[in-house]
């Protein structure tokens, strides 16, 4: 009954997954995200510089990344999602507590919305990477963040050149009567908006939907098939005692 047990615990895992959000090293400067369910740039400053909105837009639209590991290049990429945090609608009212889409906290431990998959770079910031906000939520000032030679970004995990700078989203501010983007400061921890005209210039970090080292669906199945029928044979080994 024990290795029924064990078997059975392992088809569980094999299709729920991974309940406990990480990220993955896959080799080739990948990183993957299953909570996000995006892969990363492992280094976050591959764009080389500062750019415009419509320029970093579409250096993620057009950017191919050739896989070293896997021996594919990628084409699907993009700039991370903003969307609001409360899951209906944008409240452009900054604050400290991260139950707003501006301001410091968006998806932090111990906020209302914690562990909020909404904005993709808050989420990293605060979840994946455990750095700390300007404020607490409670709004004490932590002491860091003020210069970018004393940054909140303490914790960069597997990923290299993360900028101490704004990095551009790639969602568009609605609704709006003028062009503007969203965007995050990795130097500690706020998410703001500003407009996308040609001489506001920030950084850019691609992603990608997916795992590049997912397995395929066909091989995922025969796997269960194998489980199961490792499971009937030890059953029925176990029936005839």
């Amino acid at each position: 009954m024990k290795i029924m047990r064990g078997v059975f615990a392992a088809l569980c895992v094999l299709v729920m997954g991974n309940a406990q959000a990480a990220l993955f090293d896959r080799g080739g400067g990948l990183i993957y995200d299953d909570a996000l369910k995006i892969t990363w740039l492992q280094n976050a400053n591959y764009a080389g510089g500062r750019m415009t909105w419509d320029e970093a837009v579409a250096w993620a639209a057009n950017l191919n990344y050739y896989d070293t590991v896997r021996n594919v290049t990628y084409t699907d990429w993009r700039l991370p999602n903003t969307n609001p945090v409360n899951g209906i609608n944008y409240t452009h009212i900054s604050d400290v507590t991260g139950t707003h889409d501006m301001g410091w906290n968006i998806s932090a431990p111990g906020t209302t919305y914690a562990g909020s998959t909404a904005s993709e770079l808050a989420y990293m910031y605060y979840q994946n990477l455990g750095n700390l906000g300007y404020y607490t939520p409670s709004g004490y000032y932590i002491g860091c963040g003020v210069s970018t030679s004393n940054p909140c970004l303490d914790n960069v995990g597997p990923f290299i050149e993360i900028q101490t700078d704004v990095y551009w989203s790639g969602t568009a501010v609605t609704p709006s009567n003028s062009p503007r983007a969203w965007n995050f400061y990795m130097g500690h921890g706020e998410q703001s908006f500003n407009y996308t005209f040609n001489y506001i210039k920030y950084s850019a970090w691609a992603v990608r939907p997916g795992d590049v080292a997912a397995v395929s669906e066909p091989e995922t199945y025969a796997l269960m098939l194998a489980g199961l029928g490792l499971l009937g044979v030890i059953t029925r080994r176990a029936k005839r005692r």
